[in-house]
């Protein structure tokens, strides 16, 4: 169909006609992750009602805790602060389980409770900073060292070094301290064939070692204001994880997931991938193999990097 009209009908019909097709599946996409957010996220904080349960009810009592952690940790708090915090997490705290993170909402609770009352920032809650080392021993080196390998070796990647990196990777930033990631590792030759199938771009790349699937849970997003943080924590997670491989001697290669719905689905049921958790991205993992290259992959410099507010030398951007 597709080729008879490209031969039978004028360019500006069949340019057309793309652009129709182009914004119709646009509409689709967006529907698609419209709802699938709208099915499995939270309430805004207005909203939260004791009727909150699963990773809802986490994510809201997780907001709360760390907004007394943040409070707390101001150079001056506030005294007294936090009324409507209060009222949720007296609220949310009674149905909540025994989980780790109920704990946190109550510590925190009586944390807010003693210093509005006049007492002392909890130790526990709000700690003071250790006065350790925050820097490396030559962070030039390391940064620009970093390189993406698409030739590995045949050297196994192990468990150990993989828990190592996720749990320096589980150090990243995320909102409201939510952490809602999650990793998958593929190891068995035929897995990593499996699920690479579900992916552009790898093709010409003879062995992956190992491979990460990285998704985040949007059960601990809320509200229509937190649509887009989900690839926010995950590129932030999945960028951190990159980094804590390096700095194990592993070599890494980020593999894009921008495909289909319609494919995204047939990795969901290949993989086994839930429908409230978001797909960010793929990483081959490995050992580089001895006389590998690498894409050349020039930098912008800084000067087209910062728009405002230092002096970069030589660059002319400042203030």
């Amino acid at each position: 169909m597709k080729a008879t009209l490209r031969r039978w009908a004028p360019e500006w019909f069949v340019r057309l006609a793309r652009s129709i097709w182009n914004a119709q599946a646009q509409r689709a996409e967006y529907r698609y992750d419209r709802r699938r957010f709208a099915r499995h996220s939270g309430p805004e904080d207005w909203g939260a009602t004791a009727k909150l349960s699963g990773r809802n009810l986490e994510a809201q009592l997780t907001k709360d805790y760390h907004r007394v952690e943040k409070g707390l940790a101001l150079r001056e708090p506030k005294k007294p602060f936090g009324a409507n915090v209060l009222d949720r997490l007296d609220m949310l705290l009674p149905v909540a389980d025994e989980a780790e993170y109920r704990s946190h909402a109550t510590s925190a609770r009586e944390a807010l409770v003693t210093w509005n009352s006049g007492g002392p920032i909890a130790e526990e809650v709000s700690p003071l900073a250790t006065a350790a080392d925050r820097g490396i021993a030559d962070a030039d080196q390391f940064f620009s060292s970093r390189h993406s390998v698409r030739d590995y070796s045949d050297r196994e990647v192990g468990d150990d070094i993989l828990v190592r990196a996720v749990r320096l990777a589980i150090n990243a930033p995320s909102v409201c301290n939510r952490q809602s990631w999650f990793v998958r590792f593929y190891r068995d030759p035929e897995d990593v064939r499996h699920a690479l199938s579900f992916q552009n771009g790898n093709a010409g790349i003879a062995h992956v070692p190992a491979l990460a699937l990285v998704t985040v849970d949007a059960r601990l997003f809320t509200g229509s204001s937190e649509r887009n943080q989900g690839f926010i924590e995950g590129g932030l997670f999945a960028m951190t994880l990159s980094w804590a491989l390096h700095a194990l001697g592993l070599d890494s290669l980020m593999l894009n997931l921008s495909i289909s719905s319609q494919r995204m689905k047939r990795l969901r049921s290949g993989l086994g991938v839930a429908d409230h958790e978001i797909v960010i991205m793929m990483m081959a993992i490995g050992y580089g193999r001895e006389g590998h290259r690498i894409a050349r992959s020039p930098r912008r410099p800084v000067s087209e990097v910062v728009l405002d507010g230092i002096q970069s030398e030589g660059s002319g951007v400042g203030s």
